[in-house]
C-alpha cells in the first residue's frame, strides 16, 4: 500500500482559548498526522495559535473574530496525496447549504465544510463531501465530533464521536 495520509478535521471549537480538553482531543488525534485542517469558528486567536504546532490548513467562520478574519482566508484549495480538497466554513441555514458551497467551488475531490455543527459524509458525482461536526457544540441530537480523512487511492472519511 503506498502512504497512506491522515488528515485529522475539526471545525467550530468556539473557544476563547485552548482548554485542557482540546489539547488532550489534539494530543490523542493530531500528534500523528500529516495534516490538521480546521474549518472556521474557531472564535478567538488563542486556538488558532496553539494549532499551529501542527501540520495545519484553515479557513475563517462567521463567527471568528476580526484577528483570525485578517490572518486567514475564508475559502481555499488543499492539495493532499494527489487530491484537491475545498476547505469551507460555510453560511446560512443547514438546509442548503452544499448547494450553497457547490456554486463557488468546482474541479475538486473533495469538499469540506463546517458551520451546521452536524457530521456528514456523502458522495455526489465523485466528490466527497465532509462535514466533521463541532469538537464542542453538537446540534440537532448530533454529539461532539471531529473527522478523520484517510488519503491513498482514494479519500475515505470516518467522523469519530468524542
Amino acid at each position: 500500500m503506498p502512504n497512506e495520509l491522515k488528515i485529522v478535521v475539526m471545525s467550530d471549537t468556539h473557544l476563547g482559548e485552548p482548554t485542557e480538553e482540546f489539547k488532550s482531543i489534539c494530543s490523542r488525534f493530531c500528534d500523528d498526522a500529516d495534516m490538521v485542517i480546521h474549518l472556521g469558528d474557531w472564535d478567538k486567536i488563542g486556538v488558532l495559535n496553539y494549532l499551529e504546532r501542527y501540520p495545519l490548513e484553515a479557513v475563517s467562520g462567521n463567527m471568528d473574530d476580526y484577528s483570525i478574519k485578517q490572518r486567514l482566508p475564508a475559502q481555499k484549495i488543499v492539495k493532499a496525496g494527489g487530491f484537491r480538497l475545498a476547505i469551507t466554513h460555510g453560511w446560512g441555514p443547514p438546509e442548503g447549504i452544499c448547494q450553497r458551497i457547490g456554486e463557488q467551488v468546482s474541479g475538486v475531490d473533495a469538499v469540506l465544510f463546517g458551520h451546521t455543527h452536524q457530521p456528514r459524509i456523502s458522495r455526489e458525482n465523485g466528490v466527497l463531501w465532509f462535514n466533521p461536526g463541532s469538537v464542542f457544540w453538537g446540534r440537532a441530537n448530533c454529539r461532539k465530533s471531529i473527522g478523520l480523512l484517510r488519503i491513498n487511492e482514494q479519500i475515505e472519511g470516518e467522523i469519530i464521536e468524542l
